[in-house]
């Protein structure tokens, strides 16, 4: 069986299993063509209702999910046809604009994105052609799997705590290259790094880019400066 950009299965609604085509938690609207039914669906729809409640409203009929084809202009088949990909409010947010969202609407993004702790991409922080309208799944089914049930635990839809001054209860450490954990996954996140909890080269240049962008001293460590401009957010 043919495998989407992510590494999960592609092909028909029935080879994947079958397709999650209800509302949207929260809202009166659906993604027209479903996602991946299970763990998939739980974690999409959670990142598609809190895109509702915390960064702008969904627009019916703008909101798009399953579809198989290939990723425009590349031969590999989007993460769309393993049902593992939605777009939110797509005309507002077209494929290849860039800043298309606010600061304050960018930061609510990257609060969950950090809630879902390196799962879901969002198209925004892709290297090269941006993607704003768009989020997928970038983790195995073991990690997904993980996910959905924090999400249900909580008792979803959960609003993502805001940057604030702790992470999961505990002070925020100054976080330098051979970090790991929790917090640098949240410190990722937020300064749009790849989250995989290791601060290695691409995290410390990422952090060294955005003291930059906030004009405070650049040492590629995020230190008390770094965690001030973050809570701004």
């Amino acid at each position: 069986m043919p495998t989407s950009q992510n590494g999960w299965s592609a092909g028909t609604v029935a080879q994947i299993g079958g397709l999650n085509t209800s509302y949207v938690p929260g809202t009166k609207v659906k993604l027209p063509q479903g996602v991946r039914k299970g763990d998939v669906a739980t974690v999409l729809h959670y990142v598609a209702g809190q895109f509702h409640k915390t960064v702008e409203p969904l627009h019916a009929g703008w909101c798009w999910g399953y579809a198989y084809r290939k990723i425009e202009g590349s031969s590999s088949l989007s993460n769309h046809a393993s049902g593992t990909a939605i777009d939110l409010n797509a005309p507002k947010h077209p494929m290849g604009a860039r800043g298309t969202f606010s600061t304050a609407k960018v930061a609510a993004i990257r609060r969950i994105l950090a809630y879902c702790e390196g799962v879901v991409r969002w198209g925004g922080d892709y290297s090269g052609r941006k993607d704003e309208m768009h989020f997928e799944i970038v983790k195995n089914a073991a990690a997904v799997a993980k996910l959905a049930k924090k999400i249900k635990a909580a008792g979803s839809p959960v609003t993502p705590a805001p940057a604030g001054t702790m992470c999961k209860g505990k002070l925020r450490p100054v976080l330098r290259r051979g970090s790991t954990g929790e917090h640098v996954r949240f410190l990722q996140a937020m300064i749009g790094a790849k989250v995989d909890g290791d601060f290695g080269p691409a995290t410390e240049a990422r952090v060294r880019w955005y003291q930059k962008l906030r004009r405070i001293g650049v040492d590629g460590i995020a230190g008390p400066q770094v965690w001030r401009e973050i809570n701004k957010m």
